[in-house]
């Protein structure tokens, strides 16, 4: 074989290659779609509101301007949880994950999720 049928053979290899890739594709989005549909009348046959028969938009209400001296009178509530309930929660999951019986929560901090994510990202690159 020379270059030029080497060539050819490859671009024949890589035709073939893309006609099944999306020929395959093809086929899930196929299957899919017929899953949908029964689905779709499993469920007895609830359809999605079209487009033009969506309710009408309501006329937009004026939010109600707040003076400065309402907003000093207002206590503000804070999204307080009870430290002692969420322990008890806490505790009580890691107790039902072991099961020895012999778990003792000493204490509970607050750990940052981005930074446990960002420390795992860089070690995996090793």
């Amino acid at each position: 074989m020379n270059a030029m049928e080497r060539f050819l053979y490859g671009g024949q290899v890589m035709l073939i290659g893309l006609i099944i890739v999306f020929a395959v594709l093809l086929l899930l989005i196929f299957v899919i779609s017929l899953l949908s549909a029964a689905i779709r009348r499993a469920e007895g046959g609830k359809a999605k509101p079209q487009q033009g028969q969506e309710k009408k938009a309501q006329a937009p209400v004026q939010a109600p301007v707040v003076t400065q001296a309402a907003q000093e009178e207002t206590p503000v509530v804070e999204n307080a949880t009870d430290d002692a309930e969420l322990l008890a929660v806490i505790a009580a999951a890691l107790a039902s994950f072991d099961n020895s019986n012999k778990l003792i929560v000493r204490s509970v901090r607050r750990v940052s999720g981005w930074k446990n994510a960002n420390r795992a990202e860089q070690v995996s690159r090793f």
